[in-house]
């Protein structure tokens, strides 16, 4: 009896302890220096950065993300274009609404309402991993609405096909598990774990970097919005999506790192011999956030798809 006592108060002390490392608010100085704005979608806010003039390059990051991720790209593209850095729904300092629309289409439908909301045309619709999904996703719309706002896509370590899961994202789809992980983990750790998972060279994982996602992480209505993610992170007719990529006739740059783990090469192939008016361009070195990892050779590669 006694050892159980123990046991139970242990298991409390390290439920207390965890959760409330989860509500540090890790904020990395990188991450707040850039300039916000708000967009209102049925009832709660998107939040996105906007820098420069010119032809619109609309970013689009992947899970557990946020805008901190395009920094080096917002940098560099906005002194010769309007780039628009977006958090998605749930992610960021977008808000997290308690609903069940975390959906890869449901992403889609605000990214097209905010092109339209905002008048853009000409955009170049960029996205990494997740948002490489939700950047399709939201030019099939476009299809089917009969519109021609968006001119060029640029997919990076996308997701694109039926594949197995990274562990980040499998685990919060299991109840229970889901709900105690937020509370055992502290998230400075999960995101140190994720970017270890994501990087192939490890060195150049940064603290400001694991900071800077660890304030997403901590923000309130994290956990509640990653989880909805997560589940429906598949789409439900997945299989008819990327039927349609044969279709795609708008010029479609894919950039890939050689070392992904997460979405290996392999799939940036087949995506590449199934889109037909795409350019395959591959990263030595590097894994699956090419934008972060090895920022100069995708940035050579976008400028020289821009021109």
């Amino acid at each position: 009896m006694t050892k159980l006592v123990y046991v139970s108060l242990f298991i409390a002390v390290v439920l207390i302890y965890g959760c409330e490392l989860h509500n540090i608010d890790y904020r990395g100085e990188t991450s707040m220096k850039s300039r916000q704005s708000t967009f209102e979608y049925k009832g709660f806010s998107i939040n996105y950065e906007d820098q420069g003039q010119g032809q619109p390059i609309i970013l689009l990051h992947g899970f557990g993300a946020g805008t901190y991720t395009w920094r080096h790209i917002l940098t560099h593209f906005s002194k010769a274009y309007r780039v628009i850095a977006i958090d998605l729904k749930g992610h960021g300092l977008s808000d997290k609404p308690r609903d069940n629309n975390y959906s890869v289409a449901d992403q889609g439908d605000i990214i097209y309402e905010f092109i339209k909301e905002h008048s853009l045309d000409n955009v170049t619709l960029v996205g990494n991993s997740m948002g490489g999904a939700v950047s399709i996703t939201t030019y099939l719309m476009q299809c089917d609405h009969g519109t021609n706002y968006i001119s060029k896509l640029v997919l990076i370590d996308s997701a694109s096909y039926r594949q197995r899961l990274p562990v980040f994202i499998s685990v919060l789809r299991i109840p229970i598990i889901n709900v105690l992980l937020p509370c055992l983990t502290s998230t400075k750790f999960r995101a140190r774990n994720v970017l270890q998972e994501a990087f192939f060279d490890r060195t150049g994982i940064t603290e400001d970097m694991v900071a800077s996602y660890a304030s997403y992480l901590s923000l309130p209505g994290s956990s509640y919005a990653l989880t909805k993610t997560a589940q429906q992170i598949v789409p439900s007719n997945i299989d008819e999506v990327t039927e349609r990529y044969k279709s795609i006739t708008i010029p479609v740059l894919i950039i890939w790192g050689e070392k992904d783990t997460i979405i290996p090469l392999e799939v940036g192939r087949k995506l590449a011999a199934n889109i037909p008016n795409s350019k395959l361009v591959v990263i030595p070195n590097c894994g699956h956030i090419p934008q972060e990892e090895c920022p100069s050779q995708a940035i050579e590669a976008m400028e020289s798809f821009m021109q």
